[in-house]
């Protein structure tokens, strides 16, 4: 079972927490990344730029609110909503205001990519920001999918997926237990490869998966004016620390550049070490995540990892 089970026992009242009020029958106020939010209930039209809150609407049936999303990138998993009754909302870090404004949607929800066009989308509609918390990414997971359960009056499904998950991560920390493997996990971005131990990721594959880290954690100070340096992982740094398992989340095909070879770590040294490359689906693992859908199959990829 989870580490603090209350998480997802008590969901609905963490989320019913964050609801600070009713203005109307149609409206409540949300807290949001520590902002005030009035929303509609039951909103019409959602324009959507984060896929883990775009999977969880499509989870709960409610998909057909979705009136634009940023397709250029959009996950495999998703492209169902590439048809013609969702518009496309521009690139995720730039998204195309007027476009959106032509939509005339109800409520705008995004994530820390399109924060610095917080205002601008403001002025057009509600906007919610659901990033996930890296620190706590299944507390903060389980939260974005009670709010989107209770403003579709979807809660009762949010609850029995919710539930579903738990039974999955509780079977998934029983496979990592019996595995005993040591792993990390690492970026790759334009032919580097980069170690992530404080990642969303790495929150989730060793915080709630418990996939025990091979390195540990370092302490990010986050008042520092310096920037940590990177730890590359390359064959040396594999030969000294011999993971078991390397995770890499390759950033560079999620955006459609070049992806990591094949043949990047020395096969020598690899099995000399005993550790084995995974490489994650890089739209659900890079883009997405945080969602119904891309949570349970983030799940089942790092499971099958320990076979």
């Amino acid at each position: 079972m989870f580490k603090n089970k209350k998480l997802i026992l008590s969901g609905i009242a963490a989320i019913m927490l964050s609801i600070t009020g009713c203005q109307t029958s149609n409206l409540i106020t949300v807290e949001s990344n520590n902002q005030s939010v009035v929303v509609p209930k039951s909103p019409k039209k959602i324009v959507v730029m984060n896929y883990g809150s775009l999977d969880t609407l499509d989870a709960l049936g409610k998909g057909s609110l979705v009136v634009g999303t940023s397709l250029p990138v959009i996950p495999t998993y998703l492209q169902q909503y590439k048809n013609t009754n969702v518009a496309d909302t521009g690139s995720m870090k730039a998204p195309n205001l007027e476009t959106i404004k032509q939509l005339k949607p109800d409520l705008i929800i995004i994530d820390g990519r399109q924060a610095s066009k917080y205002e601008e989308l403001t002025k057009i509609a509600p906007v919610l920001n659901l990033s996930i918390d890296a620190k706590n990414y299944l507390q903060s997971t389980q939260e974005h999918i009670n709010l989107l359960g209770e403003l579709t009056n979807t809660q009762e499904t949010a609850n029995v997926l919710i539930q579903s998950l738990e039974n999955k991560i509780s079977q998934a920390q029983t496979e990592a237990q019996k595995s005993n493997k040591k792993a990390i996990v690492a970026i790759h971005n334009d032919g580097k490869v980069i170690l992530i131990n404080n990642s969303s990721s790495a929150t989730l594959i060793h915080d709630v998966l418990n996939i025990s880290r091979a390195v540990p954690l370092t302490q990010v100070i986050m008042n520092s004016k310096e920037k940590p340096k990177p730890t590359f992982i390359d064959n040396q740094y594999i030969a000294t620390v011999k993971p078991d398992i390397v995770y890499i989340v390759d950033r560079s095909k999620a955006i459609g550049n070049q992806a990591m070879t094949n043949d990047y770590f020395d096969a020598k040294v690899l099995k000399k070490s005993k550790t084995k490359i995974v490489n994650l689906s890089a739209d659900i693992w890079y883009l997405s995540g945080g969602g119904l859908e891309s949570l349970d199959r983030q799940i089942d990829e790092v499971v099958d990892s320990l076979k």
